[in-house]
């Protein structure tokens, strides 16, 4: 069996990783330094995520040994793909085709466990068996994207190629998060310019409790709110703040954001909203249970139980390119269904959506929204008002070919396939 990276979408800095510069109106494999175009890494055994900023992509590949690696493609020049990658770039090596991501890290006792992307930021959490995770931030440091504070606002940047985000100036109900305080990251997600994320602390006088952290934009709320001493909303906040505490009957679960909102998705299939309502992406139903939530620029989608055994995609927000998937110029929220198809996956893009859908012939990817790049894949720049099936292309079901993931970008959309290795 063979693996391959298909993508489609904006591509002026190479960021499809499919050794153009050209954006791809269809879906083109992805090419691999070193490596025979369309074809993983001999070792990848199993693609874990794709992240995508505003033109770069960094990829987490698991190999069959279980070691991780990471991939990346696309802009350097802010340092969001670190040093050596930009170094490479500017010797003359090309952006469009996906390279290993080196890094100057000071132990080799961690491994890569999950990566995250901003607009011209990267965030990296490393695991160690022995120690807390870590996260380390790269690249612009816009709007105190990078976590570490000192930040002065739009195109600054700071010297450190690589940062690490402390967490020790944390206070967690009256007690304080020791420097070696042993700190497990649950998630991490990132909007244009704020981040979110979830972990478990252990104290020093041994309380264990779950916290939702955030930093970056704060104006509209997007991660609590955050004030001057005039009582007036602070632009952005350069450090993790506290944003809530878990309930242990109701933990959170993950999170999503869009550029001025932020969505929290707790076990019990409750959602909490924060941050700009402008575009009635909050106007969420709280008595429904959700079961996975999503979030472009200004939309919120879910999976939800719309009746017994029954799912369906409520889509909440703006609707100018036909993001809701009802036809164009909604307002209100509403649920989208599918006929004789259950949706198991959402990937939301910055206006567009893709969601993976079960039935009875297999899997399909099936997409609406934005598609000025070619982003959805379906061979136009139009956008589309009402979802339309994009992988497997054509009326079949795709033979022996399996859908394996599905991610969604800045203006880009990544599938991943399993096929018949017949090389």
């Amino acid at each position: 069996m063979a693996r391959t990276l298909l993508s489609s979408g904006s591509n002026a800095h190479g960021q499809l990783g499919n050794g153009s510069l050209e954006d791809a109106h269809t879906f083109h494999p992805c090419h691999f330094l070193g490596y025979e175009p369309g074809k993983l890494p001999s070792e990848a055994s199993k693609i874990l995520n794709v992240a995508s900023g505003a033109n770069h992509t960094l990829l987490l590949l698991e190999r069959t040994d279980g070691e991780r690696e990471l991939w990346g493609c696309g802009d350097g020049r802010a340092g969001q793909l670190g040093l050596k990658y930009q170094e490479s770039i500017s010797a003359g090596c090309s952006s469009s085709v996906f390279r290993p991501i080196e890094l100057d890290l000071d132990s080799e006792d961690y491994s890569y466990k999950f990566i995250s992307a901003s607009w011209e930021t990267t965030y990296i959490v490393l695991a160690s068996e022995s120690r807390g995770d870590i996260l380390i931030s790269l690249g612009a440091d816009d709007f105190g994207d990078l976590g570490v504070g000192n930040a002065k606002g739009k195109g600054k940047r700071v010297a450190n190629p690589i940062n690490i985000v402390r967490f020790d100036h944390l206070v967690v109900d009256g007690h304080s998060l020791p420097p070696s305080c042993a700190m497990t990251i649950n998630s991490i997600t990132s909007g244009q310019h704020h981040v979110l994320v979830h972990m478990d602390v252990s104290l020093s006088d041994g309380l264990n409790c779950g916290i939702i952290v955030g930093w970056g934009t704060s104006r509209h709320g997007q991660i609590g709110g955050v004030a001057n001493s005039d009582g007036k909303p602070l632009p952005f906040f350069p450090v993790p703040r506290i944003i809530s505490v878990d309930d242990p009957n109701d933990p959170v679960v993950s999170s999503s954001l869009g550029i001025q909102h932020s969505v929290l998705l707790r076990s019990s299939g409750r959602v909490t909203g924060m941050g700009s309502n402008k575009k009635g992406q909050l106007e969420l139903i709280p008595q429904s249970r959700f079961r996975q939530v999503g979030c472009t620029w200004n939309g919120t989608y879910a999976i939800v139980e719309v009746e017994e055994s029954k799912l369906g995609i409520y889509a909440t927000g703006s609707d100018s390119h036909g993001q809701l998937g009802r036809g164009g110029g909604q307002i209100g929220p509403g649920i989208v269904i599918f006929d004789d198809a259950i949706p198991k996956f959402l990937a939301c893009g910055s206006e567009h959506v893709l969601t993976l859908l079960q039935s009875d012939l297999g899997k399909e990817v099936w997409g609406w929204g934005w598609n000025e790049h070619g982003n959805l894949g379906i061979g136009t720049t139009e956008d589309a008002l009402l979802p339309v099936k994009i992988w497997p292309p054509g009326e079949g079901n795709g033979g022996e070919e399996v859908i394996d993931g599905i991610w969604a970008g800045s203006g880009t959309s990544w599938i991943s396939i399993i096929s018949d290795d017949v090389g």
